[in-house]
């Protein structure tokens, strides 16, 4: 009971926790900016980044309120283009990279589209370079959401520096945190034009308490423990590991002193990414040639600091015994279902909209391991085994 590798985990000491210099907010603005091009707008969150994005893009576009998203991705993204006013049009994901297939991309674009959302899942490119194509070809832009894959590339071309605007988070679970947060990088002019005009007039300031961010930070190092993390695990409030859709979140700037520390995790991204790098070929090395598993191939030429390893499995019912006796190695699944599939959502998706195949079938078979600094090498083996054992067991 008292041993339990959480799913996801992100290293820093506690300097970091006690923190209290604001004075950087505009230097994290503007290294995101030189990191990934465009002009930075720092946020509360991830999805108040896209939707800030989504919002401005409808002014300069009112003709237009379709935005396409893949049917298998976080309910944060459908959550944010609801938010701004728009329809979502979950189109198919490809079973080779888990992210939007270019092939039913380029069939789904219409007159009303007015924007093409591509996440990464677990930092693993989508088809980016393509899509990009398709989009530029159709006139509509492209919003890389590097929320999961920061740290991530492609041709030595950083994930979230795709496209017209790029998307940043900075949550618990992300490669770097700041407890929460995000960030837009637009590089469309006229969207950051009027983009600088929203975030000034429709984003209220609301500065975070230092004194709870450092207990929350306190309380994120400690429960994040392998033999304290049983704690947060038992106590439903906390929601740990839920899935949700919520499209009436708050939309504020990123506090000073948040943006602060995002500084401070900056000067870690490389550590952090070459130990998720190396702990995902280590599992690739273990589930070679492994019968009943199928493993995503990204693009190539891809740096993959994988936040966790997926894989897919051919026999659901094999998941369902790995989830329920694998818990405690920090295996889990991901998204409960499909974006299509979500009951609340359905008055705001677009006329006509249908995708549950390989979505479908993803969310049925996903499995995910940990890959972050709390585990290593023995701990890897050990979830492989596990895994292995699992597929012999059913057999």
């Amino acid at each position: 009971m008292f041993n339990v590798i959480p799913p996801t985990g992100v290293p820093f000491g506690w300097n970091f926790v006690f923190h209290s210099d604001q004075r950087d907010q505009n230097s994290f603005r503007d290294e995101l900016g030189r990191l990934l091009g465009g002009d930075a707008f720092l946020t509360c969150s991830g999805k108040a980044a896209l939707y800030l994005v989504l919002k401005t893009a409808r002014r300069i576009y009112p003709n237009r309120n379709e935005v396409i998203i893949p049917d298998y991705t976080c309910w944060s993204v459908p959550s944010a283009v609801v938010r701004a006013g728009l329809k979502v049009r979950p189109v198919d994901i490809e079973i080779e990279t888990l992210g939007l297939s270019p092939q039913k991309l380029e069939t789904s674009i219409n007159g009303k589209t007015l924007a093409v959302v591509v996440t990464h899942l677990f930092a693993m490119p989508s088809r980016i370079d393509e899509i990009e194509k398709i989009c530029k070809r159709a006139n509509v832009l492209l919003i890389d959401d590097a929320a999961q894959g920061f740290g991530a590339s492609v041709d030595q071309k950083p994930l979230g520096s795709f496209g017209d605007a790029g998307i940043l988070s900075f949550g618990r679970g992300k490669n770097i945190t700041t407890i929460s947060g995000g960030a837009a990088l637009i590089r469309h002019r006229e969207l950051s034009e009027i983009a600088a005009a929203s975030y000034s007039n429709e984003f209220p300031f609301a500065e975070a308490n230092s004194i709870s961010d450092m207990i929350q930070l306190s309380a994120y190092k400690i429960l994040s423990n392998r033999y304290a993390f049983w704690l947060p695990e038992i106590l439903p409030f906390l929601r740990i590991g839920q899935t949700t859709y919520e499209p009436e979140f708050d939309v504020n700037p990123m506090p000073e002193c948040r943006a602060s520390r995002g500084v401070m995790m900056l000067n870690n991204l490389n550590e952090i990414s070459k130990d998720r790098i190396r702990k995902a070929a280590l599992y690739e090395s273990q589930f070679l040639g492994a019968d009943g598993i199928i493993i995503p191939s990204p693009p190539m030429h891809s740096i993959i600091p994988y936040l966790r390893y997926p894989i897919l499995l051919k026999d659901a019912n094999i998941r369902r015994y790995i989830l329920k006796k694998g818990h405690k190695l920090g295996i889990s699944g991901m998204y409960p279902d499909t974006v299509s599939s979500i009951r609340e959502l359905r008055p705001h998706l677009a006329e006509n909209s249908s995708s549950r195949g390989v979505s479908s079938r993803v969310a049925q078979t996903l499995l995910t391991l940990p890959t972050h600094y709390g585990i290593d090498n023995d701990d890897l083996r050990r979830i492989a085994d596990f895994v292995k054992f699992a597929l012999r067991r059913k057999a």
